[in-house]
């Protein structure tokens, strides 16, 4: 699912400040899958 959602993301279907706040329980999978993707700049509050 964290995956799924990252996808997303990265497609401009979702925020991710919209996705964390609703399922806390993916950022980690999240924040992975952006990273290793090369979308780590749409993770908010990082630099």
């Amino acid at each position: 699912m964290a995956a799924y959602m990252a996808q997303r993301i990265i497609d401009g279907v979702y925020s991710y400040g919209y996705v964390i706040d609703r399922r806390p329980d993916l950022k980690e999978g999240i924040d992975t899958y952006l990273t290793d993707n090369g979308h780590a700049n749409l993770i908010e509050g990082s630099e």
